[in-house]
């Protein structure tokens, strides 16, 4: 049988690829634009840290180069900025200083940047890494396409069914919320959580289709696909020993390290349904980026994985934000449940590095909503 040689991917575009330079040092700016312009990108200049947000909130760039020490506000603060509101889809950001510790710069790639260069950087080097950065948002752009144009062809075939075939997918979606259900059951869960979950991702995800960044990803499609599959985001639980499941008090570093496997043995067990059974792939995939990813953390602190920004799969990063108010609000055996106003507070102040810092304004923003959906399905 002759093999196919693989298609060639296209390198990235330069010419529709924009920069942004913040340094409050002339010469260092004159340097990057000198080494951007020759590989054909387009270049934005800034001194301070206020100017750079100014720049950063009317303009779509790929990529900023954000040097640590800035008038105004500093790197680290125009870095958080950017994250709250970034205007492109998986934006890069590379930080570079010339004084900042090893350390320093390990707590700044925690915080949100991609990458950073430590002055002084030659040409050689600035173009590597901005090429480095710009490849990866070039592979995650193609798969967020990808992506909705499968999610597309799945509602295509969905809508071309006739009423009997209709009533599968609907019979489909309500096994999926008994399977879910019956592994709330085990862990001592309230029967209401799996509803507030479908409600919360959704109120969330509609809210930041608003966002330039997510407008093109977060579709109709998308959403309704998020809806369906948040009640498989802990399926993997079944497998775990009721000892752990239910122990009415903290877990110790072993049991911690088996309950945290409940990511992967649910992904595990999705990716055999999807392999053996590919009728429904866009459905699957996401399920299993659910169930691998939301207890990923921004910073990479997160398991089992450590991803980091915007590696995350979206689908998770959104459910993440829903799955901890719940856990919030709710009273279990070892806890009481707090009040909303506490729940946001240690969400958006008290969890730094846990959640998606543009999707955690969203939610700040629209707060009011999740507790209306607790207060309309608490038991």
């Amino acid at each position: 049988m002759p093999t196919v040689a693989p298609t060639p991917r296209p390198p990235v575009d330069a010419a529709a690829t924009r920069v942004l330079i913040v340094d409050d040092q002339p010469d260092i700016r004159r340097l990057c634009r000198v080494a951007l312009l020759s590989e054909g990108f387009t270049c934005d200049e800034a001194g301070t840290g206020p100017d750079a947000v100014a720049l950063a909130a009317k303009n779509a760039y790929d990529l900023v180069l954000l040097d640590v020490d800035l008038p105004g506000f500093n790197g680290e603060e125009v870095l958080r900025l950017l994250r709250q509101r970034p205007l492109t889809a998986h934006l890069k950001v590379v930080m570079f200083s010339g004084t900042a510790t090893g350390d320093e710069l390990s707590r700044i790639l925690l915080a949100g940047a991609d990458d950073f260069l430590t002055k002084p950087f030659s040409m050689v080097q600035l173009r590597a890494r901005v090429k480095a950065s710009l490849r990866l948002k070039d592979a995650q752009d193609r798969s967020d396409v990808l992506n909705r144009e499968l999610l597309q062809v799945n509602t295509e075939l969905e809508q071309a069914l006739d009423d009997r075939d209709g009533e599968l997918i609907r019979a489909r979606n309500g096994l999926v919320l008994a399977l879910a259900k019956l592994i709330e059951h085990r862990s001592a869960e309230t029967g209401m959580h799996l509803m507030r979950l479908q409600r919360y991702s959704r109120v969330l995800a509609d809210e930041a289709a608003r966002l330039p960044a997510f407008s093109g990803i977060l579709d109709a499609n998308f959403i309704r696909t998020l809806e369906d599959c948040a009640p498989l985001h802990d399926i993997g639980k079944a497998a775990l020993p009721d000892n752990i499941l239910n122990k009415p008090g903290p877990l110790d570093p072993q049991e911690r390290a088996v309950m945290q496997t409940h990511t992967t043995i649910g992904a595990d067990t999705l990716r055999e349904v999807a392999r053996r059974y590919p009728f429904a792939t866009s459905f699957l995939h996401m399920a299993i980026d659910i169930a691998r990813h939301h207890h990923e953390r921004w910073d990479g602190t997160g398991y089992p994985d450590r991803l980091t920004g915007d590696r995350i799969p979206l689908s998770a990063r959104l459910l993440a934000i829903a799955d901890v108010y719940d856990a919030l609000r709710s009273r279990r055996v070892y806890k009481p449940g707090l009040t909303h106003a506490t729940s946001v507070m240690t969400m958006t102040e008290g969890s730094p590095g846990h959640f998606d810092p543009a999707l955690l304004e969203v939610f700040r923003r629209i707060s009011g909503e999740f507790d209306r959906v607790f207060r309309e399905f608490t038991e």
